[in-house]
């Protein structure tokens, strides 16, 4: 058995001409056969050529492809510098004016006429307000909801606010806290914004104040509680001047401009109201029964409330007793009488 292993060839001699099949050379054959395989007549040069011909493709003609490609590999010459050349046509944007790009938020929903306006740049804005090609991009408004205009009068830009108010833009729009530009103003106490906004315009000779100056934000509070809670009498009288609504109550406890500056105790703001008013806001109650002079008790305020005053709510007194006091509430003082009276009824 071994010495037929060692008799036996396995490897099969390669040949430079073998390829795929289809243009092979000579297979060899196993040992033992060699005799029997006839051997080949020389040929002659006629035959020769014409068997050669026989046997070699043409040009029109390939293999099994390795030739094909490899010449058409050795045609092309690249170099490091060559890189690919792609034709992209631009967007089309005839449709899109490149002027809308300055109206176009940033990250923080800024465009460049919140910037401008934030910054007080009279030209920037003035120049963006003529280019601008429709007044909707005007009145838009950042993350935070706040417009150019809230922005001019937050920074407190006087001249920008007035430009913004003639170019149009809507001083009843509200931010996310529900606060129109008047709001910031007469939070700020900014006289001159306030002025600016509500000063009347020849291009709007129509607008109606009235609606946005008692409009009340998102606490239920309008423009005279915000500037009475700030102490800014000027910024009130302002707002009183162009028809803000002097005896309107905010919506948490029903208080008016007078029952914030009693229980402030601001003596400036309680003498200006009081004198130009008298019992018509003296008079008011809050959602607790309780005028301003109840609430100005223990403040310097007090002093404000003469005794005319007094003299004319004494018939109310005992109420104001009953349901208001500084340290006992009205639930509080039920439970005390009807303990109290329990106790006795023992």
């Amino acid at each position: 058995m071994s010495g037929n292993k060692s008799n036996f060839n396995t490897k099969i001699a390669e040949d430079e001409n073998v390829d795929s099949g289809f243009l092979s050379g000579p297979i060899d054959v196993l040992p033992g056969d060699e005799e029997s395989e006839p051997v080949p007549e020389p040929a002659s040069e006629d035959k020769k050529v014409k068997s050669v011909s026989a046997v070699q493709p043409s040009d029109s003609e390939y293999d099994s492809g390795i030739v094909c490609i490899s010449e058409l590999v050795s045609s092309v010459q690249l170099t490091d510098t060559q890189t690919p050349h792609i034709a992209v046509s631009p967007p089309e944007q005839k449709n899109i004016p490149p002027i809308t790009l300055f109206f176009t938020p940033d990250e923080q929903g800024d465009t460049q006429l919140h910037i401008a306006a934030v910054h007080g740049c009279v030209k920037s804005v003035a120049t963006l307000i003529r280019i601008c090609p429709n007044k909707m991009f005007l009145d838009l408004a950042n993350d935070d909801g706040h417009t150019a205009l809230h922005l001019a009068v937050m920074s407190g830009n006087a001249v920008v606010t007035r430009m913004l108010v003639h170019a149009g833009l809507s001083i009843e729009a509200r931010d996310r806290l529900g606060e129109t530009a008047l709001h910031k103003a007469s939070t700020k106490g900014n006289v001159e914004c306030l002025q600016a906004l509500l000063a009347p315009v020849p291009e709007f000779p129509s607008r109606k104040l009235t609606t946005v100056l008692n409009q009340k934000n998102y606490n239920g509070q309008a423009c005279v509680h915000l500037a009475t809670s700030a102490g800014h009498l000027v910024a009130l009288q302002t707002l009183v001047f162009y028809g803000a609504d002097i005896k309107a109550k905010e919506n948490l406890a029903g208080w008016t401009a007078l029952h914030i500056a009693a229980r402030r105790g601001d003596v400036r703001i309680v003498k200006y109201l009081r004198e130009r008013y008298g019992d018509e806001v003296t008079l008011a109650r809050d959602y607790a029964q309780r005028t301003p002079r109840r609430l100005a008790k223990k403040t310097p305020a007090a002093s404000e409330f003469n005794k005319v005053a007094e003299d004319s709510d004494s018939d109310s007194s005992s109420d104001d007793d009953m349901y208001d006091s500084d340290n006992e509430s009205l639930y509080e003082k039920l439970v005390r009488d009807t303990c109290g009276n329990t106790v006795k009824g023992y």
